[in-house]
């Protein structure tokens, strides 16, 4: 997504877009100036700036002649801007929409289509933790989940962590799994669990190819899955680790025997 596309997503229209990215690089400027550099017709540009003039977007000024010239808000300012109206108006909206929304919600399960829904809601749901989180995934993911998963754990959160490979940093109590080539090879990729306060999960596969699949739900028994599903994880690890030679000895490197469920005499 380039910058003209990620303003758009902030609000702006493309011709506004356009504006604001042109003024910044040719301030102080009058409108002709700016529909120039922007490549916009100057039958629309005096709207363009009256809107973005209006929002505080632009600053006009006027010279001892009487011509306008203007001025962008600074970058970082307007970022701060956006940011803070978001916030403000969201938890203005939250309220009146939880009370219209229907409590059958909490049983729908929502598609994660790509890695970037997928880390947004992760992160989402780690700033939310308020007691527990059960997470298991693997160094790609904990790369960018760290400083979320940091933040809860100063919060005072509960952290139990199932890390595929050996693990380089410690978040709460951190479990390495170790079977993760044998789960690579079968899975095709890497996985990621996150259950937080036992009441919301996100699952997703992170496939070779860069096909990313996952989902998010409040639903009770999906959660429930996800969360035995991590502790199952850590019970193993623990297991392996306090009895490391004699399992190895009895299922065989990487534990496949272990793993063959359909077999009970393996």
């Amino acid at each position: 997504m380039d910058t003209l596309d990620q303003l758009k997503t902030l609000g702006f229209t493309t011709n506004e877009a356009k504006a604001y990215i042109a003024l910044l690089g040719c301030e102080p400027a009058s409108a002709y100036e700016v529909a120039k550099q922007a490549g916009l017709p100057t039958s629309k540009i005096y709207e363009v700036v009256a809107r973005l003039t209006n929002r505080g977007v632009f600053q006009a000024s006027e010279d001892d002649a009487g011509n306008l010239h203007y001025y962008a808000m600074n970058p970082r300012d307007l970022m701060a801007s956006i940011r803070s109206k978001t916030i403000m108006e969201t938890e203005q909206l939250l309220p009146e929409l939880q009370k219209i929304t229907a409590n059958s919600q909490s049983n729908l399960i929502w598609p994660l289509l790509d890695a970037a829904q997928v880390q947004s809601r992760t992160i989402e749901l780690l700033h939310q933790a308020k007691q527990s989180i059960l997470i298991s995934l693997w160094p790609e993911e904990l790369s960018w989940a760290e400083p979320a998963l940091r933040a809860a754990e100063n919060r005072d959160v509960r952290i139990a962590l199932v890390h595929f490979g050996k693990p380089v940093i410690t978040i709460g109590a951190t479990y390495h799994h170790p079977v993760e080539r044998t789960l690579y090879a079968e899975k095709g990729g890497r996985g990621l669990t996150v259950v937080v306060d036992g009441s919301q999960v996100v699952i997703a596969n992170f496939k070779i190819g860069d096909v990313v699949d996952g989902a998010w739900s409040r639903n009770e028994s999906f959660v429930t899955v996800a969360e035995d599903y991590v502790k199952h994880d850590v019970y193993i690890t623990k297991v392996t680790r306090f009895l490391g030679p004699e399992v190895v000895e009895r299922f065989g490197e990487d534990y496949r025997k272990l793993r063959d469920v359909f077999d009970a005499n393996a």
